[in-house]
């Protein structure tokens, strides 16, 4: 899967000044895991994956980026899991 993956959200994320009820994602590459180990020390796995989540995310409903950790402070826990989940599927269908 060279595209993208689309999931919509169990909870509305607030990020770009509205709620987003849906996220597309892409696969990720060698370089995002660089870059995410260069901004956030991968001995840092929370801070890792949310710089992980910054490259690979595509957009959150009509917002397209650039994404920065801060926009990920006010989440749960729980909403960031789903997130990653999707990020992760995204990384084994791009395997395909």
């Amino acid at each position: 899967m060279d595209g993208t993956l689309i999931k919509t959200l169990k909870k509305p994320w607030k990020v770009g000044g509205k709620e987003q009820a849906d996220i597309e994602v892409r696969p990720a590459t060698m370089k995002d895991v660089c870059e995410a180990e260069q901004a956030a020390s991968a001995f840092q796995p929370n801070s890792f994956n949310v710089q992980m989540a910054c490259l690979q995310l595509v957009r959150a409903g009509e917002f397209v980026g650039p994404f920065v950790a801060a926009h990920f402070t006010a989440m749960r826990p729980a909403q960031f899991s789903e997130i990653t989940a999707a990020l992760q599927e995204a990384d084994r269908l791009g395997e395909d």
